[in-house]
């Protein structure tokens, strides 16, 4: 059965608030597997679990959340079920956002605070990111 994962955009993943305390949403799901920066030069470090990796802004406030191996996932986006499949959520995302900027790793939407991508290093891997508006 696979995980399902329900994110309201710009609002909360799983009914955890952007902007929350990293303390306070460890409460919620539990101790990361894994604490690290992703690039050398990051300040704050990134929370790894299952399946996904938790960012923070500087004061520690839960930021953006970065979702992969989304064909072991049901992801909802305001209650719509996307599929795992990339040009599938390109064309969702592409009827909701003016503002789709393409590149050869995926796209983005500042708009919507969505980013998604397909990744070669393990197989073909689906990664998506969403966050609070800035």
């Amino acid at each position: 059965m696979k995980k399902e994962i329900k994110v309201i955009p710009y609002t909360s993943v799983n009914g955890v608030k952007f902007g929350i305390k990293r303390e306070e949403l460890w409460k919620k799901v539990g101790d990361p597997i894994d604490i690290f920066k992703k690039d050398l030069n990051d300040k704050i470090e990134t929370d790894g679990y299952n399946n996904s990796h938790v960012f923070y802004d500087d004061n520690y406030l839960f930021e953006a959340i970065e979702l992969f191996d989304l064909d072991e996932l049901d992801l909802y986006y305001n209650n719509k079920k996307l599929s795992d499949k990339y040009s599938e959520i390109l064309d969702y995302f592409k009827t909701i956002f003016d503002d789709i900027e393409e590149d050869e790793a995926g796209f983005i939407s500042k708009k919507g605070s969505v980013g998604v991508g397909a990744l070669m290093w393990r197989s073909v891997s689906i990664i998506a990111i969403f966050g609070r508006s800035s």
